[in-house]
C-alpha cells in the first residue's frame, strides 16, 4: 500500500478506486440512484464546470461528490450552498488544532468511506441494494441512538454519568479508587462490569456480565495512534478510525455497532456515542469508556 493510497478512505473525508469498469458519471447517478446510503440521494451537478454527483447536505457545512477522474473514480467533501471555502477550510483547520472534528466533518468523512464501499462493491461486479451503514442500523425507531459522556471521564474520577441529548442520565458509572473495576449501572442495576487489568507495559481490559466474561480487549503495542484488539462474545472486536481525533467506529464481527465523536454543541469536551444496534447499546457504552481509557493513558 503506497502511502498516498486512498482506497481505504480511513476517515480522511477523500477515497479514491480504480475505475476497472469503465463507468461515466451517468452510469454511476443511475446505479447510485437505486442504492439506499444513510446521506441522501445523488443528483447531476457540477463542482466550478466539472460534472460531479452529488449528495446535497451531508452535514451542515459538507456536500460530497462522487465522480470519474481520468482512470479512477473519486469521492470526497466538499463545502455545500451557502458555506464559503474560506469557512470550510477555517473550520478544517480548527478541528486539526483541536485534534478532534466537529460532528459536521465526523458525518461528512464517513459518509465519505460508506460511498467507497458501496462504489467498491459496483466495481467488483456485486448487485448492491444498500450500503452496510444503513443495514447496520438496528433500533426501535430506525436511527442511531445517540448517548453523551465527558471526554476523559474514566481518568478523572471513579463516579460519572451517561447521558441522552436531555440531560437525562441513562448510564451511571461507579468506580474503585485505583480506577481499575468499574461497574455499568442502569435504572440501579449493574449491567456489565469492566476490568483493567496490568499485564507488562499493555493493559488488558474484559467486560463481565453476572459475573461471566463477555469481552477482552487489549491494547497494541504502537507509539503513534492506539489500536485495541480483542473480542466480543467470541467475535473479532475492531476499532476503525482515529481514536486519538475521538472519531472511529466499533465494529464487532465486521459488523458497525456503534460510533463515537466528539459533540461540542451539547457540552464542551464532549463525547457523542452512536449506538446502530439497540441490543448491543451497553456493550457499545463500555467500549467507548476503555477507548477514552486507552486515549488518556497514551496522552500521560
Amino acid at each position: 500500500m503506497g502511502l498516498f493510497d486512498m482506497s481505504t478512505g480511513g476517515n480522511s473525508g477523500f477515497a479514491s478506486v480504480e475505475n476497472k469498469r469503465g463507468f461515466s458519471n451517468e452510469d454511476l447517478l443511475e446505479m447510485l440512484s437505486d442504492i439506499k446510503v444513510s446521506f441522501g440521494t445523488p443528483i447531476m451537478g457540477d463542482i466550478y464546470g466539472t460534472q460531479s454527483v452529488l449528495y446535497k447536505s451531508v452535514s451542515d457545512q459538507f456536500d460530497i461528490f462522487v465522480r470519474v477522474h481520468k482512470k479512477k473514480i473519486i469521492m470526497g467533501k466538499i463545502g455545500t450552498d451557502g458555506v464559503s471555502s474560506t469557512d470550510t477550510a477555517l473550520n478544517m483547520g480548527v478541528d486539526m488544532l483541536l485534534g478532534h472534528k466537529d460532528a459536521g466533518t465526523s458525518s461528512a468523512d464517513r459518509a465519505v468511506d460508506e460511498l467507497l464501499e458501496v462504489i467498491k462493491k459496483l466495481e467488483n461486479g456485486e448487485t448492491v441494494t444498500e450500503s452496510s451503514a444503513t443495514t447496520s442500523v438496528i433500533t426501535s425507531t430506525g436511527e442511531a441512538i445517540s448517548l453523551y459522556m465527558k471526554q476523559k471521564a474514566i481518568s478523572l474520577k471513579p463516579k460519572f454519568d451517561i447521558f441522552d441529548m436531555d440531560e437525562n442520565t441513562v448510564y451511571h458509572i461507579e468506580g474503585d479508587l485505583a480506577r481499575l473495576n468499574f461497574s455499568i449501572q442502569k435504572n440501579g442495576t449493574e449491567v456489565l462490569k469492566l476490568k483493567k487489568k496490568l499485564i507488562a507495559i499493555m493493559p488488558e481490559y474484559t467486560i463481565e456480565k453476572n459475573k461471566e466474561e463477555i469481552a477482552r480487549i487489549k491494547k497494541k503495542l504502537k507509539l503513534t495512534n492506539p489500536e485495541l484488539q480483542g473480542t466480543v462474545n467470541g467475535k473479532e472486536l475492531k476499532i476503525d478510525g482515529d481514536l486519538f481525533g475521538c472519531d472511529f467506529d466499533i465494529k464487532v464481527g465486521g459488523r458497525t455497532i456503534g460510533h463515537v465523536d466528539t459533540d461540542r454543541t451539547v457540552w464542551s469536551d464532549c463525547y457523542r456515542i452512536a449506538i446502530l444496534d439497540e441490543s448491543m447499546q451497553d456493550m457499545v457504552v463500555a467500549l467507548a469508556i476503555i477507548c477514552d481509557n486507552v486515549v488518556d493513558s497514551q496522552e500521560d
